[in-house]
């Protein structure tokens, strides 16, 4: 049976079938009679974010069995019309630019389907579009189960993805050099007449070297966003949300209101990047806890999160952000909540790179101007700089969250955003322990059992993460992984680049990503009268008998399916009845009663 981008076709068919609903990566269509126009939507979603698999010929409404009547080639050939490449006199495909990919008619439950296995387009290519309703209305991306018109600003992201922005460049309007802190440009010209002297050996007047070195625009007077943002007095004057918004929550999530505080910690952080950087360090410390370590013969109290990858997180949201006028409106977020520490910023992974490629050393920056700037800019107490623009933060963040026994920070990038997640707990923690036992695992060496681990919590695998999460070089990483692949708990690639993905001892054992499972034999006992209750009764007579349940798990409860519940539970939620425990488009969300 073939193999897809998104593991072998029966599994994949496995994964729809126990869900009862599509998947992000995966997409199936009845296409009874014709080739539905919707499917271009879908083409178009894959295209711009990570790919993904279509099959045609299953029926959704029928737990995805063959659909009756489905015509493998017609549908097939109907398929690759769309996928072909046009001359120059001839009118667009349905899509543009052309998508790429593979499309193969094989077989589920001894009945033909068309599995359309859509490739993610070069960075220079996106945003793939549908034709007839052109790129501002035209381009989608995938969201959930179901594919979403892009906003204006994803479509001007994707766009100009492959361009080196000059936002930082832009003179600020209304600011002058006297909107600048006179003290820490003196530190940075004395810094750079120590450091990088040939850039300011033929210059004398301070506002010449501050222009040369694009704090100044080329009137030698008004500060460019990097040079405001990294020296101004107050630059919040002239941009007041570029800021972080700070707060400390109760609960595992925004909702999770207990009696009635809403939040433990509430702050706007303000002044310039070195600034903001001390603060909002500071203020995340505060709302966690620490612990005690050994150190030689005494004793030291440690955070649960190290400083150092704070820090680094910080300073990335901070450099890194978007900063176009799309994005000046919004902020840098960090919250607090039980079990992790979450920092935002607007704007997703520039340039093409994916997510893996953030831990390989290399370092490219959105803000080359201001990443310059900073590595040049030192706090205002002491003699370090913000950051070393080398490639090095992501390793280094990695590697110390690994020595404190913590998982790797995880990089959660969507087109208009990042948002980077440092866990507050161990990587084998006590739910862990059991899932290893379970598939054979437990016995092993520590760096397998933290590689599984990993997969266990949902991480894409591969050497560059379990490199720097271990603090080894990229042979014992491959060697690590190359045993679990020997013992059958990974399967090497399926393409250059792609992660490891789950071998033979852990294909039953994933379905839920990195919650572990719900164990659905053991069924909560409905109460007298259940057969007779609303939608919305049923729903919170599980959440009464269980502690909490993820949608998919409340569809088995209910004998109903996922897209029949997830109205039902946004109103819910919205009254207050039932509180989620994640974001929307989290695969670790979960739901429960209010506390």
């Amino acid at each position: 049976m073939w193999e897809t981008s998104q593991g072998s076709l029966e599994v994949v068919v496995e994964r729809l079938r126990a869900a009862k609903t599509d998947l992000t990566h995966v997409e199936a269509k009845a296409a009874v009679g014709r080739l539905p126009v919707s499917i271009w939507e879908t083409v178009s979603a894959f295209s711009n974010d990570g790919g993904g698999v279509i099959l045609l010929g299953l029926d959704e409404g029928a737990n995805f069995a063959p659909a009756p009547g489905f015509d493998a080639t017609s549908i097939r050939d109907a398929v690759a019309e769309g996928f072909r490449p046009r001359r120059a006199h001839e009118p667009d495909g349905p899509v543009t630019p052309r998508a790429q990919g593979t499309i193969e008619i094989d077989t589920i439950d001894g009945r033909p389907i068309v599995v359309v296995d859509v490739d993610e387009l070069p960075p220079d290519q996106k945003p793939c579009f549908v034709s007839s309703k052109g790129k501002e209305s035209g381009s989608f991306e995938r969201v959930g189960d179901g594919d979403r018109r892009m906003s204006t600003y994803a479509v001007f992201l994707l766009s100009t993805s492959a361009q080196q922005p000059t936002d930082d460049l832009r003179p600020v309007d209304g600011a002058t050099i006297d909107d600048l802190d006179p003290a820490q440009v003196a530190r940075f010209v004395t810094r750079l007449r120590e450091t990088r002297p040939r850039s300011v050996a033929d210059l004398t007047d301070e506002r010449d070297i501050l222009t040369r070195h694009n704090v100044l625009s080329a009137d030698r007077s008004t500060p460019t966003l990097a040079g405001l943002m990294s020296f101004g007095r107050y630059p919040q004057h002239f941009l007041p949300q570029l800021m972080i918004s700070f707060a400390a929550y109760p609960g595992h999530d925004k909702a999770d209101v207990r009696g009635d505080v809403r939040m433990l910690d509430r702050r706007i952080i303000e002044g310039s990047i070195p600034l903001m950087v001390d603060d909002a360090v500071s203020a995340t410390l505060k709302n966690l806890q620490t612990r005690r370590v050994s150190r030689g013969a005494g004793a030291a109290d440690e955070p649960e999160i190290p400083v150092d990858a704070l820090r680094e997180a910080i300073v990335n949201a901070l450099a890194h952000r978007d900063y176009s006028e799309y994005a000046t409106g919004d902020q840098v977020r960090i919250e607090v909540y039980p079990d992790r520490v979450e920092i935002a910023n607007p704007g997703g992974i520039w340039g093409g790179r994916r997510e893996v490629d953030l831990y390989d050393g290399s370092s490219r920056s959105r803000n080359r101007v201001l990443a310059s700037l900073l590595t040049e800019v030192p706090f205002p107490d002491r003699s370090e700089t913000v950051s070393e623009n080398a490639g090095s933060g992501i390793p280094r963040m990695t590697g110390v969250m690994g020595r404190a026994g913590l998982l790797a920070p995880r990089f959660l990038p969507t087109i208009t955003g990042m948002t980077v997640v440092l866990d507050r707990h161990g990587i084998l923690g006590p739910d862990v322990e059991p899932w290893l036992q379970e598939v054979g695992a437990s016995r092993l060496d520590r760096p397998e059992r933290l590689a599984l681990a990993l997969v266990y919590r949902g991480f894409d695998l591969h050497d560059q993460l379990l490199r720097a999460l271990l603090g080894v070089d990229t042979e014992e990483a491959k060697q690590t992984l190359r045993g679990l692949v020997i013992g059958g708990w990974l399967a090497f690639p399926k393409r250059p680049g792609d992660p490891y993905r789950p071998g033979a001892l852990l294909a039953h054992h994933l379905d839920r990503g990195s919650t572990p499972l719900f164990e659905m034999t053991r069924m909560p006992t409905r109460p007298a009268g259940f057969a007779e209750l609303s939608l919305d009764e049923k729903i919170i007579a599980m959440l009464e008998v269980v502690e909490e349940a993820d949608i998919h798990d409340l569809a088995l409860f209910i004998d109903s399916t996922p897209n029949a519940i997830r109205p039902r539970l946004r109103v819910l939620i919205d009254q207050g009845a039932v509180v989620p425990t994640a974001a929307p488009q989290s695969k670790n969300r979960r739901y429960r009663r209010p506390r």
